[in-house]
């Protein structure tokens, strides 16, 4: 088994989380503007999924990571948003959401960095 270095991993996740917000920032900012196409960038997890980093069932009481309630197997996608007759395709309401987003991630992954180098230091303590 290879270690895993999570303080990289969440700084990858950081920067990612920080392209997102400015790419959303660059939709909004374009929502007048005739033509616009609305951009997005791809999901963390094609990143994570570059990174050879994947969830393993190593107990068997342990919960699948492909099946069960609220798996992405049991997920769609809604239709896609309102596109204006100036053929700008970005909604503020869209937008607001990918924002809140990108705010919800960046706290939860900076709790479990807080959580995990607490850890660390109360494990070098003794």
């Amino acid at each position: 088994m290879d270690p895993i270095n999570f303080f990289s991993l969440a700084s990858q996740q950081n920067r990612w989380l920080s392209v997102r917000q400015s790419v959303v920032a660059q939709n909004v900012a374009n929502v007048n503007t005739p033509g616009y196409k609305a951009l997005d960038v791809e999901p963390f997890e094609a990143v994570l999924n570059a990174t050879g980093v994947e969830m393993r069932k190593t107990q068997t009481r342990h919960l699948s990571p492909v099946s069960g309630a609220g798996s992405d197997e049991q997920t769609e996608e809604n239709g896609k948003w309102q596109l204006v007759h100036s053929g700008n395709s970005v909604g503020l309401e869209e937008q607001m959401l990918k924002s809140s987003e990108v705010a919800g991630a960046y706290a939860r992954n900076t709790g479990v960095m807080k959580t995990f180098h607490r850890m660390l230091l109360a494990s070098s303590r003794g």
